[in-house]
This record gives structure tokens, C-alpha cells and sequence, in this order.
């Protein structure tokens, strides 16, 4: 008979580290974060998610459109002022929701205004405590 000693403590001392928190994914992203643009809130709603940020007063929208969460950033002010005016403000833009192959898994990509591309990354590095 073979001893199963030795197999399972090789594979324990060979296993790939755990992460401190489990991967994040677009199921599990409400919650508080740290971002590139500093602390957000995020909020499941019916259709998609929304939430607040640090950065220029932020608030976004995301809505499941069938393939890809996708809605729309609007701030106090940024660095390209739009032409039309979207919920009362002339700062805002398209957003879309992706997972990413790195910890923790979120990534925004973003635009300015309602056309052009969106072509800018939004990182979401790490969960906070929810109270924030």
C-alpha cells in the first residue's frame, strides 16, 4: 500500500500562494474600493451597478446591455469638457465594466463625451472595508 504522506505534503509546500482576498470579478464588484481615481463606492442596483468617487465629485451608471456592462461617468469637472451637457453636466463620459487577468479583476475602460473611443483604464486595485 502507498502512502499518500508524502504526495499531499509535496503538493502543500509546492502550491501557488493564496491570495489574501479572492478574486474579484464583475458578480462580486459592489462594494468599497481604491482606485486610480481614488476611494469608490459601488452599489448593485436591477440592472447593473452605480457609485460614487472621490475624484471631482464622481458618480457612474452601469447597465447590463446584453454582452458588457456599459453606462456613463459624470463629474464636477475634467480635463475635456463636452459639448452637450449630460444629466446636468458638461463633464462626463461612456464607461464599460471588464474583468481583468490581474488582481484584482476590475478594470473600467472610459472616454470622454458620448462618441470617440474608450480607450482610457480605470483600475481597481483593492477592496476597503465597506464602511469607508
Amino acid at each position: 500500500m502507498k502512502s499518500l504522506f508524502l504526495p499531499v505534503v509535496f503538493s502543500l509546500l509546492f502550491a501557488q500562494p493564496l491570495l489574501s482576498q479572492e478574486m474579484a470579478t464583475i458578480e462580486t464588484f459592489g462594494g468599497a474600493w481604491d482606485t486610480s481615481w481614488g476611494e469608490v463606492w459601488v452599489t448593485p442596483t436591477q440592472d447593473g451597478y452605480e457609485g460614487t468617487y472621490t475624484e471631482d465629485n464622481g458618480f457612474f451608471g452601469l447597465e447590463f446591455d446584453g454582452h458588457v456592462f456599459a453606462g456613463f461617468w459624470l463629474e464636477d469637472k475634467s480635463d475635456q469638457p463636452c459639448d452637450v451637457p449630460f444629466e446636468g453636466s458638461y463633464h462626463w463620459g461612456r464607461l464599460e465594466l471588464s474583468n481583468s487577468d490581474t488582481y484584482p479583476g476590475i478594470e473600467m475602460y472610459w472616454g470622454y463625451c458620448g462618441e470617440g473611443r474608450i480607450d482610457k483604464v480605470w483600475k481597481f486595485y483593492d477592496r476597503l472595508p465597506d464602511g469607508l
